[in-house]
């Protein structure tokens, strides 16, 4: 199983825990890096069934694309070299939330 470097899944639960305004282990404990260490899309998931429920989205589609992308790479790690798009998957995740604070 693909699991991210423990400081990346700090800066995905930093990122959810400010969507989410929550502290450590919010939304019913999944805002947790020890969570995203090992399921890192549950961020992604957070962040776009967020922005889906507060009707923030502009098309059902919005994110089907970024979604679709990185459930690949982290999927399929060794064919997608998953150890390098750590770093774009939480810069794009991170740019997302930016619009919606």
């Amino acid at each position: 199983m693909f699991r991210i470097q423990h400081s990346d899944a700090i800066e995905l639960e930093h990122q959810v825990r400010r969507l989410f305004k929550c502290d450590r282990a919010g939304v019913s404990g999944l805002a947790d890096a020890d969570n995203f260490e090992s399921r890192p899309m549950d961020a992604a998931v957070m962040v776009v069934s967020y922005i889906h429920a507060k009707g923030l989205q502009r098309s059902e589609t919005q994110y089907d694309e970024f979604l679709c992308k990185y459930d690949s790479i982290f999927t399929y790690p060794d064919e997608n070299d998953a150890e390098h798009e750590v770093q774009n998957y939480i810069e794009e995740l991170t740019e997302i939330i930016e619009d919606y604070l």
